[in-house]
Order: C-alpha cells, then structure tokens, then sequence
C-alpha cells in the first residue's frame, strides 16, 4: 500500500513539472523547472525554498481539492520562484511579488496572502451573497414548475426565470458591484479524451444566454493520473450555478430526445451532429422569444426587461469574463469544424429543441443531480 501512495506521489509530482512548462510558456515567460516534492502536512499547503529550487506541495491539498485549485496555489509558489530567480529574493509579498503574480496569471484571491488554509479555498470557492441567493431560490422554484406538461405554462415560468436573472445581473451593474476579482470559473469535467458535438453546443449557448464564457481545455485527474477534456464556464459565482444547472438539464435531456429519434428511424446511428445542432437550434429559438417585448397580460404581470439592456448586459458581462479567460488560457485559439448536414435529423433536433424549456434535469441514476444551491463546487 505504502509503495503504492509512493507511486502516485511520483506521477503528481511530474505532473506538476509539466504543468510548470505549460504555465511558462502560455504566459511568455521563463523559469527553471524546479524540483517538485509532494509532503505531508496540512497547515502549509505548498511552499518553495529558493535554496534549492524546489516547490513542496501538500497531499492534502491534491486529495481534498479540485485540480485547478491545485494549481492556483501552485502558481502562487511559481511567483515566490519568479521572485527569486528576477528580483534576487528581493521581497516576500511586495511589489515584485504582486508583479511575479499578474505574469504568471494568478488569480486575485490567490496573490494577496501569504498563506493558504481550506478556510480560504472554501470562501473562494465562496458562498453567494444573500440577494443571489433569494434570487437563485426563485430561478429554482420557477424551473421546477417548468415541468409543467402545460406547454403555455411551463413557457411562462423559463420566462419568469430568465427575466429574474437578467434583472438581478442589470441591478448588480448599477449599483456598481462588479468586480474582476469576483470572476470565477468551473471545470465541467467529462471524465472523456473528446468531448461530444451536444456538450460544445451547450457551451455555445450558454455563453450567448447565461453571462459566462465558455472555453473547452484539457484538466488532470488525480485518481487515474490521465487528463481529460472539460469545458470551463467563466463568471461570477450566481451564473456558474445557473449556468451548470442548464448545462447538465440539456446534455441529460437532449441523450433521451436522441435515445427516441433513435428508436423511431430503426436504430439510426448517423446524423447525431445534425441532431445536436437543430436541437440547440430549437433551444435558442425558445430563449430568443424570451427577450421580445410583449404584453404585460402575457407575462403574468412582469414587465420584460428592454431587449437592448439585456443584449448591452450580456456584452458587459463577456467583457469582464474574458479578463479572466485571458488570465486562464492566455493563447487560447478557436478551432471551426465542418460537416455533411443530415436535414432529417436537424429538422428532427429542431423541433425538440423548440418543445424543450428549462426545468429539473434528469437525475443520474447513481450519482445525482445537486439542487440548485447545493451544488457546492463552483470556484
């Protein structure tokens, strides 16, 4: 057993000289590669000792956390590193610190102290502000009650849904509580080499509807030392749960409408991309009727938001997450891809997309679906 924890510590610790490199050069700069030792002790989660160029990073902090936190601290102690090998040590959390930081694109929250504890990572990874959470509270019932087989009603709630959240982010602006250091993000991890078309569709979507931006990169697992392709929604802590929640309801909803098409066209295989996309197609077409201005008669008594303020709003919101992004994927490039359309299977998608709004995702069947305010891992 002994020699198998060994075993595992190894690999980690390469990881972490190759999570090193790709560091340096997304962010243009050069460093030596130090030794990487993995510790026990949990009241120093990392530490680097200039003496020797090593950085010594806590078993507990890589059991008990999500790999990107791991390298959040990491690059904290990569910069205590930049310090020493640039400014001769000159200081420990001064002003060459806090410059060593913003090149080696650390967050905020993480270059502003000297050390780190789970207290910390847990207010980082935070609780929403009460007014967020009244706000989620009533973005959840109304979600449920978009179960509704009444297709009039379970409009109108999606409707009522959207409208909050809109108005809470325009609020938000006016009184002037936006700041980049309350931009987070969230892995959705895949646990797969590839992502599939429907959960890139998603991402498309959601940044176009749900104030995050959305980016597909690669992320390590601990457990099975392999790295696997997840997506990264960027935002601040109300839209990565909103965001997630949708997320997960349309990737559940859309395998069981494909599931059917299935079914129906005698076990079809091809045509699942063409599918994917009339479905999405459908689904915009529902949210983009959302932000048309009509009758307060037809919207139960709630005003809709000025079509132009909310498209200003999500312009706004794109705007501070990609500062973010930039610190995150700092060469990021978006690839395109191309196909043959199957317009059966589009046409199909499509018309699903249209009868689907958002309401309580699909349990899985062994893990669960965590309620909207519980699902206690955005960060």
């Amino acid at each position: 057993m002994q020699d198998k924890t060994k075993d595992i510590e190894i690999r980690w610790a390469k990881q972490l000289q190759k999570e090193h490199g790709r560091i340096c050069y997304s962010q243009c700069i050069s460093l030596p590669t130090p030794l990487v030792s993995i510790v026990c002790g949990k009241k120093r989660l990392a530490f680097w000792e200039s003496n020797n160029r090593e950085i010594s990073v806590s078993r507990d902090l890589i059991v008990n956390n999500p790999w990107e936190i791991v390298l959040e601290i990491f690059k904290h102690e990569m910069a205590h590193q930049y310090v020493s090998e640039y400014f001769d040590n000159a200081d420990c959390h001064g002003q060459n610190f806090k410059t060593a930081c913003e090149k080696l694109g650390v967050h905020p929250a993480f270059a502003e102290r000297s050390a780190f504890d789970q207290e910390h990572i847990a207010a980082f990874r935070g609780t929403l502000p009460e007014k967020a959470q009244k706000m989620l509270r009533r973005v959840e019932k109304l979600l449920a009650l978009g179960q509704s087989s009444n297709e009039s009603e379970a409009r109108a709630a999606s409707k009522k849904a959207n409208y909050l959240l809109n108005k809470y982010n325009l609020d938000r602006i006016a009184r002037d509580e936006t700041d980049s250091s309350d931009i987070r993000y969230l892995y959705l991890r895949t646990n797969k080499k590839r992502m599939e078309s429907i959960e890139k569709q998603i991402l498309s979507f959601l940044e176009e509807y749900y104030f995050v931006n959305c980016v597909i990169a690669q992320i390590y697992d601990v457990k099975t030392d392999e790295e696997y392709k997840a997506g990264v929604l960027i935002g601040n802590k109300e839209a990565l749960v909103v965001a997630e929640y949708v997320y997960r309801f349309l990737l559940n909803t859309s395998k069981e409408l494909w599931k059917d098409f299935r079914k129906k066209h005698f076990g079809q295989r091809t045509g699942k991309v063409a599918f994917d996309l009339g479905f999405m197609k459908g689904i915009r077409s529902n949210h983009e009727m959302m932000f048309k201005e009509y009758d307060d008669a037809k919207t139960n008594g709630h005003t809709s938001l000025p079509v132009a303020a909310v498209r200003a709003l999500r312009v706004k919101c794109q705007a501070e997450n990609n500062l973010e992004r930039r610190r995150l994927f700092p060469r990021l490039q978006r690839a395109r891809t191309s196909f043959r359309m199957d317009k059966n299977a589009f046409s199909q998608g499509m018309e699903q997309g249209k009868r689907t709004h958002i309401n309580q995702p699909v349990v899985h069947k062994k893990t669960g679906i965590t309620a909207l305010l519980n699902s206690g891992h955005s960060h």
